[in-house]
């Protein structure tokens, strides 16, 4: 068994298609014009038993290796390729309007189980790729042969980054390994929510059709559903009145203003509901210390799918079938589980998360409004519920944000805290679980940094750790701010002592960015350095790329170990004094840290006699 990571490049006039094997590192190029080509690829694509792993390759590169395979010329080749980009024909429609055949038959495409909607330079630049870059000329201009070195260099730093992205998703596929043998549908390439659809197309019998958008759906609310404040009682009594419009458009449920725009005022909080989840509002910049408090988040566990088999949700499209499926899948998820069988697990996990991505898809066989509109404003109106009932023994709710709520109480409260979440939970079936804080330090509701009770940390949002989800953003400044909340490090400590990986920053830069009138790619990486260079710039309008005043363009970085002669600590140490006013902990900062961000005061201009 082999596996092939792969790559083509087209132009008028050249056709490349470059591929590393896995398990031996073994190099296959071959270019079209080349004597033989054809029949080169043939050979390479029909070994036996291989696999062929791309980025965008079922919608791409798939087809244009069947073109090349077909014996058409680079000219006809790059018509193709231009018809699937400029025109966005379907890779399916392609075959049929070319006349083409599926030369490729064991594919993974990895566009779909990758996490975000960005292309392949930002997933390296997530990944820390030693080299980022664009093609070195522009795809509709022919190429000398002097300018195929260069190419080839590109197709395969293209190649050596899908690799490394299929190595970072090595346990997600595992688990679309797991699905696909289960269902016997292949699964390698689709997204957690393709995957639970295909699931019910399968276990379910369904097939896809058009979908007829209801003009309008109403909330059945569940039973146990009652509020002893007057202002919530009449919120509840309003969306159980209330006829919800459709865009028939979209298919999306059109929220009315009592529920998307405004805000209830209620305890200790302030709170907006949404088709998100609720979302406390209260202001910004607040740093809570348990102290002799109990602090920390409660949450429900695996809370949308508990609020579709506990209420008993039956989607009108769908049927009671779909519950039955449901709850098959959830109650073998809980049996893997506790057997301590992670990957049957996690896939299930797959299968019952996913669903609800779909319900509000019109596209989608578990188009499902109706319950995707019951799941969200349930979930909402029980933490209503559940911090009505806290507040009344006298626990202060900090924020609540979808599926759980922060508190904090006096320690002599424990017993009826206790009381309470478990009587909720006998009344509404849903489990909570609670994390202790020490430290909970919060820019706003979806930014926050918080210590736990063993001093690890839990991020989200900006301050989160780099991952395929997000692009670096000098990560060094937030670390050393969660090590000092946490332990008390200093904040110049975790900035001096961490690897250089830690002090990079990118982002995507529409049309190009450059430096110093040098291109630099669509995806821009670069550190702050203490000399004097000239902000990185929009190659097509110059404007300045924001935040990067001082910034050192590195798209080629040979060691992410060691600091570069002209690394700026001094900034990276302002922007984590920043983070701890932005998260409500000045008050704990010295007089010189609050120093190194002080407004500067504001230089008067010369009066010039007018």
């Amino acid at each position: 068994m082999s596996t092939w990571v792969f790559d083509t490049e087209t132009l008028p006039n050249r056709t490349l298609l470059s591929a590393q094997c896995v398990e031996t590192e073994e190099w296959f190029d071959v270019w079209r014009h080349e004597d033989n080509a054809v029949d080169k690829l043939k050979e390479f694509l029909l070994k036996p038993d291989s696999t062929f792993v791309g980025f965008n390759s079922l919608s791409f590169d798939n087809v244009v290796v069947a073109a090349f395979a077909a014996g058409r010329d680079e000219a006809q080749i790059k018509n193709i390729a231009n018809d699937l980009i400029e025109n966005r024909t379907p890779y399916w429609a392609a075959y049929k309007k070319f006349h083409l055949r599926h030369w490729i038959k064991d594919s993974i495409d990895l566009i779909e189980v990758a996490p975000s909607f960005v292309g392949l330079k930002a997933y390296g630049a997530r990944m820390h790729m030693p080299i980022l870059q664009d093609m070195p000329m522009a795809h509709n201009v022919d190429v000398y042969p002097s300018q195929e070195k260069d190419i080839l260099e590109y197709c395969h730093n293209d190649v050596l980054t899908t690799k490394e992205l299929l190595n970072t998703l090595d346990d997600q596929l595992m688990l679309r390994v797991q699905m696909s043998r289960q269902y016997g549908v292949d699964m390698r390439s689709k997204s957690d929510s393709q995957m639970a659809e295909q699931a019910y197309i399968k276990s379910m019998g369904l097939k896809r059709r058009d979908h007829k958008i209801p003009l309008t759906i109403k909330y059945d609310a569940p039973s146990f559903l009652k509020f002893s404040d007057p202002t919530l009682q009449a919120l509840l009594d309003k969306i159980k009145g209330h006829t919800f419009d459709m865009n028939p458009k979209t298919g999306h449920v059109v929220l009315p203003d009592f529920l998307g725009k405004h805000c209830y005022t209620f305890g200790s909080g302030i709170y907006q509901l949404g088709v998100g989840g609720i979302h406390s509002v209260h202001d910004k910049k607040v740093c809570y210390i348990a102290g002799d408090k109990v602090m920390g988040e409660l949450d429900a566990a695996s809370f949308y799918p508990s609020i579709i088999l506990e209420c008993g949700f039956i989607p009108e499209t769908l049927g009671e079938d779909f519950i039955r499926e449901y709850r098959r899948i959830y109650t073998q998820r809980l049996a893997a589980k506790a057997s301590g069988d992670i990957t049957t697990s996690e896939t299930l996990k797959i299968s019952l998360n996913g669903t609800f991505g779909k319900l509000a898809s019109k596209y989608s066989v578990l188009y499902a409004p109706d319950l995707m509109l019951a799941v969200t404003l349930t979930g909402q109106l029980t933490l209503l519920m559940l911090i009505e009932r806290l507040e009344a023994v006298g626990v202060e709710t900090l924020s609540a944000n979808t599926d759980g709520i922060a508190v904090r109480y006096d320690e002599v409260l424990q017993s009826q805290v206790d009381d309470q979440v478990s009587q909720f939970s006998d009344l509404s079936k849903f489990v909570f679980e609670f994390t202790p804080y020490r430290v909970l330090a919060m820019k706003d509701v979806n930014n926050y940094i918080a210590v736990k009770t063993d001093r690890s940390l839990k991020v989200k949002g900006i301050y989160s750790q780099l991952s395929l989800r997000k692009n670096p953003t000098a990560q060094v400044s937030s670390d050393a701010v969660g090590a000092w909340l946490a332990n008390g490090t200093e904040i110049g400590e975790t900035i001096y002592n961490s690897p250089f990986a830690n002090f990079i920053s990118a982002r995507n830069v529409t049309g190009g960015g450059k430096q110093e009138g040098k291109y630099l790619g669509k995806v821009v990486r670069w550190y702050q350095s203490t000399e004097s260079i000239e902000p990185i710039r929009y190659y097509t309008n110059d404007n300045k790329v924001p935040k990067s005043d001082g910034a050192r363009a590195c798209m080629t970085i040979e060691d992410f170990k060691t600091h570069p002669h002209d690394l700026d600590y001094n900034w990276y140490l302002k922007e984590a004094i920043k983070i701890v006013v932005a998260v409500g902990g000045v008050k704990y900062l010295t007089a010189d840290q609050l120093a190194l961000v002080a407004p500067q005061p504001k230089r008067r201009k010369k009066n010039d006699g007018k």
